[in-house]
């Protein structure tokens, strides 16, 4: 018996497949033929034909209503999302400065109250004269000055930030101007009060700065420009109603740090107290931080970035601080960084 040799019908599987689809190269006999060509007519009507009238009707909708498109919806969700950063960085810094603010305020407030103390004593006792006048102007003159426009409080845009809008910062700077302004023994001041400068000999000699503090927090920088080799230099404070003499760092309300790992507490020689070493260097710059609300001082050394702190007893060393000084060898020479 002959064995057909046509190909079989890909849907019924009968050897009369005499058509063949070029598109699936699949063999069908005449009905499924049929049935499968009105297959293909319906896949374009139903699916391509469709698609095509959807992104015709989806070109004119953009064309006539751009902002309708998808993209213009991911820059429009940017825009809320931007917006509610800004908001929330704005009540951030807002809520930052109320605090600094309220607490300057504060500091001012307390700095006012010293000096009405001040003027009702003086005015009491009838002891006051042509320089406590012009101390007390230009004391309220920077009281005023600090209340209206603050040098320690600025308002700053982040440059740093990657974001297309930087942010907005608060920035509290903490540095405080002071100067070399009283001397006692052998040292002399210079370069506008920023500079103090050993003489020749060897003694003791005492230099104080003119500033008052019994309120906030206050950082000065120092750099050691001339040290003999004994390294040795006193960096402190002391009670402002203390009397100065050339050898301050014994004085019963001096609180700080020298050489030859020395710290000083209410005058008291400590050595290497809670750890501390000296490491002073010529070229050395020193940061003396000095914060009355918490009454504590800390010492950092800028280079090898040693930190020593000491806690203040007011009850010994008594509002308002001035800034203490020691220099004792020949040339031995610091200066003030403003």
């Amino acid at each position: 018996m002959a064995t057909s040799s046509k190909p079989r019908c890909a849907t019924c599987n009968k050897a009369a497949g005499i058509f063949s689809c070029y598109g699936c190269s699949q063999h069908f006999c005449v009905p499924h033929a049929n049935e499968h060509r009105q297959l293909l007519t319906k896949e374009l009507d139903e699916e391509i034909i469709l698609a095509h009238d959807q992104i015709q009707q989806n070109i004119n909708e953009n064309t006539t209503k751009p902002q309708l498109h998808p993209l213009m919806k991911q820059i429009d969700e940017w825009e809320q999302q931007s917006m509610n950063k800004i908001r929330q960085a704005a009540d951030e810094a807002r809520k930052q400065l109320l605090s600094i603010i309220e607490k300057h305020m504060d500091n001012i407030k307390k700095s006012l109250g010293l000096l009405t103390e001040q003027l009702n004593k003086a005015r009491v006792d009838d002891e006051f004269v042509e320089t406590d006048i012009k101390e007390w102007k230009e004391r309220l003159e920077k009281l005023k000055k600090e209340m209206n426009a603050p040098q320690s409080i600025k308002i700053q845009q982040d440059n740093n930030m990657t974001g297309f809008i930087s942010k907005i910062l608060i920035n509290k700077n903490l540095s405080t101007i002071d100067i070399f302004e009283k001397i006692q023994g052998s040292v002399r001041i210079e370069d506008n009060g920023q500079v103090i400068i050993h003489d020749q000999t060897i003694s003791d000699s005492a230099v104080r700065g003119r500033c008052e503090y019994s309120s906030g927090q206050h950082r000065f920088r120092f750099k050691i420009e001339q040290l003999d080799g004994n390294k040795w230099s006193f960096f402190g404070i002391v009670s402002k109603d203390t009397a100065i003499q050339p050898s301050s760092y014994f004085a019963p309300t001096t609180y700080g740090w020298a050489g030859k790992n020395q710290v000083y507490l209410n005058g008291v020689q400590n050595i290497g107290f809670d750890g501390y070493k000296s490491d002073m260097e010529i070229n050395d710059v020193l940061e003396l931080f000095v914060d009355c609300d918490r009454r504590r001082i800390r010492l950092t050394n800028e280079r090898t970035h040693s930190t020593c702190e000491l806690d203040v007893n007011v009850t010994k060393c008594p509002f308002p601080w001035q800034l203490s000084f020691c220099l004792t060898y020949p040339r031995d020479r610091i200066r003030f960084l403003l």
